[in-house]
């Protein structure tokens, strides 16, 4: 597969699609078989001609025709399409690039730096346009220069302060020298310039959380701000504190729902009507 986007980073994709379709929305692709769980799975009229991986594809297919005016971006977890060969890897991120969306390979790459170029590799082979990234190992610094080399780049989105309850622990309460890892973190998404932080939007997550890593790594990064819909995160702390470059993911509750159109639907609106209230509260507006 041929990329054809030339050298735009990562932010600037973004940037195109947040105002041609006035939306900050991710929908996250967790396309879950019928035999893997009791709720939340595809529906069995996705198997009945074909075998798993070939049905997954399929419904992620049709979560993208029902959603696309609404969003600007998908997530596939890695999690749920393992056993994709490259040319459904390859099928799934051109049927989101023609649909308009940026497509963010949720893969949570934590290993040394030749794993994250051998990650890498086949990110560009499969064409998605980022990934996520847990900078814990310390494959930052290397990663951002391998992903950055691609034809168009390829986005690094870093776990900062994930959406989890076990985030606490290891991203707040652990310290690295005199700081929350979380802050370090964010300290080198700036320093190395990755392109962005993935920061929750559950209760863990406070308010100053969000304005602090917003002032740590500067305004020109994008966050992906999990934790929405299922999680039952609070968008409105993230709309308020996370700045104007923030693309909120929305999973379970849009994919698996009776109209997932109109949910996605439901969620922009809202999303833009308190990107409205932030801006006008931020300058002074009077509200109704």
């Amino acid at each position: 597969m041929i990329r054809t986007l030339g050298k735009k980073s990562f932010l600037e994709r973004f940037l195109e699609l947040q105002k041609q379709k006035n939306s900050i929305l991710c929908i996250g692709l967790d396309p879950a078989l019928p035999s893997q769980r009791k709720k939340d799975v595809i529906p069995q009229k996705y198997l009945l001609d074909t075998d798993e991986n070939e049905a997954r594809l399929n419904f992620c297919y049709d979560i993208i025709d029902k959603v696309s005016d609404y969003c600007i971006a998908v997530k596939p977890n890695e999690q749920y399409v393992r056993g994709f060969s490259k040319q459904q890897h390859q099928k799934l991120s051109r049927y989101a690039r023609n649909a308009g969306l940026l497509s963010i390979y949720d893969c949570k790459l934590g290993d040394i730096g030749e794993t994250a170029e051998a990650c890498l590799f086949w990110i560009n082979k499969w064409a998605y346009d980022a990934i996520t990234l847990n900078a814990q190992p310390g494959n930052l610094e290397q990663g951002v220069a391998i992903a950055h080399g691609y034809d168009p780049p390829i986005g690094l989105l870093v776990l900062t302060l994930m959406s989890n309850p076990e985030a606490v622990k290891y991203f707040k309460q652990s310290m690295l020298a005199t700081k929350p890892v979380f802050i370090a973190i964010a300290e080198d998404v700036k320093r190395f310039d990755a392109d962005g932080c993935v920061v929750g939007a559950t209760g863990h997550v406070t308010e100053n959380d969000i304005r602090s890593i917003r002032e740590v790594t500067g305004q020109d990064k994008v966050f992906l701000i999990p934790g929405i819909g299922a999680q039952r995160g609070d968008p409105e702390k993230v709309v308020r504190e996370g700045g104007k470059n923030i693309l909120v993911n929305v999973g379970r509750d849009v994919i698996y729902s009776s109209s997932p159109s109109e949910k996605a639907k439901e969620y922009n609106e809202m999303l833009n009507r308190l990107k409205a209230y932030a801006s006008n509260e931020k300058f002074g507006g009077q509200h109704t």
